[in-house]
């Protein structure tokens, strides 16, 4: 049968708190508290810790098909590549995999004549690559996107594929969720900037960040809650740390050129980067104007656009680009005119010239892709230490 979303446990806080407390002991004091239990808890904790189990196994799977290749270690990651990652995990590979074949070929046919030249191509050579089930569940996958598309040329899913879809897309944005909060520790640009781009096409089913009838979908979502589409812009500067002082709330000036204290090898840098909402709206009560009201219990700090800021060290070619830094930038009102990171590295070393490049894409709304390259000037710290 198809797999489903659990349901919500009615006592879902006391097994995070208990399993969390229960993570931190040895593998003796853990068994010793679990066996104290009554045995409805021990059934439960046994089955978080298969939940928890199920989740590991997915992020690896993922991890494992995204891995860069030495050969072309900063290669871009197409979607599609993340798709047949996807369709890989234990828990996702079941949902397409025991569809009937006979409804299966039907929309193979239909999304190759209908889906991008590129991803039709990527397709048949990751089709041969996967094995039955993971095909089948790529294929569920690209509906997913192309969903709208299709749907326009007349196309509809047949047998329990309708649900299968609907199931595979909960499950694969649970699993999306726990990926997300991994890749970044990998130090992989390119698989994590192209994650969090196909998180957002799945989630708002669009084929491509570039095709104007998913921008055009995207901007008519967002309107429907009363947001505009991003209007972006990207500012990021690099100066030694002891320069930057609290700086956390002030703009950065694109046109400053003034004297900057030298960078030294070895020693703290401090990146400042400033993202722009040049679409910022008149909010209310943090929302904007004409956006319906929160409904009761709707959290007045909910997310409205999530963006995620990449900084990756550039290296001469064949060497890997390394992650230097990765985090969220949540816009929470939509009146909020910027969103702002510094980051503190240590500078490269020997001095010499680098650059930074500065990414920032979103995993909620399509289409965005903003980078800068910023200049980075190392000198060596002439000063003598101290005996």
């Amino acid at each position: 049968g198809i797999q489903r979303v659990e349901p919500h446990m009615a006592d879902d806080d006391w097994l995070a708190t208990e399993f969390s407390r229960l993570a931190a002991l040895s593998p003796k004091q853990r068994q010793r508290e679990i066996d104290a239990l009554p045995a409805d808890k021990r059934a439960a904790i046994k089955a978080q810790n298969q939940k928890v189990q199920r989740g590991l196994r997915d992020v690896n799977t993922v991890l494992g098909c995204l891995e860069p290749d030495e050969a072309d270690p900063d290669a871009s990651v197409p979607t599609v590549a993340v798709l047949a990652a996807l369709s890989c995990c234990p828990s996702l590979s079941p949902i397409g995999g025991e569809a009937e074949p006979d409804d299966l070929q039907p929309l193979e046919a239909a999304l190759m004549e209908h889906c991008s030249e590129e991803d039709a191509a990527l397709y048949r050579d990751a089709h041969e690559a996967l094995p039955p089930a993971a095909r089948a569940t790529l294929l569920l996958l690209l509906w997913l996107l192309y969903q709208q598309k299709l749907e326009e040329a007349k196309y509809s899913l047949r047998g329990d594929l309708p649900e299968r879809a609907d199931v595979l897309h909960a499950a694969a944005t649970r699993v999306a969720a726990k990926v997300q909060a991994a890749l970044p520790q990998t130090l992989w640009v390119q698989p994590t900037l192209a994650f969090f781009r196909t998180a957002a096409l799945l989630s708002n089913g669009c084929y491509s960040g570039d095709a104007p009838p998913c921008r055009a979908r995207m901007a008519a979502m967002l309107a429907a809650d009363g947001l505009a589409y991003p209007r972006l812009r990207l500012l990021a500067t690099c100066r030694a740390a002891e320069e930057g002082g609290d700086a956390s709330g002030r703009d950065i000036d694109p046109a400053d050129d003034g004297p900057r204290l030298a960078i030294h090898a070895g020693k703290p840098a401090l990146l400042e980067a400033e993202l722009r909402r040049e679409h910022a709206q008149d909010a209310v009560n943090g929302r904007p104007v004409g956006a319906p009201k929160p409904a009761a219990g709707e959290p007045q700090s909910k997310a409205l656009e999530v963006y995620w800021l990449v900084v990756e060290g550039l290296r001469p070619e064949g060497e890997r680009n390394p992650m230097v830094h990765c985090q969220a930038l949540v816009v929470t009102s939509a009146a909020t005119a910027a969103v702002r990171a510094r980051v503190r590295f240590a500078a490269p070393s020997p001095a010499g010239d680098y650059t930074l490049r500065v990414h920032v894409a979103s995993s909620t709304v399509v289409g965005v892709a903003l980078a800068q390259e910023v200049p980075l000037t190392v000198q060596e710290d002439d000063v003598p230490e101290l005996e």
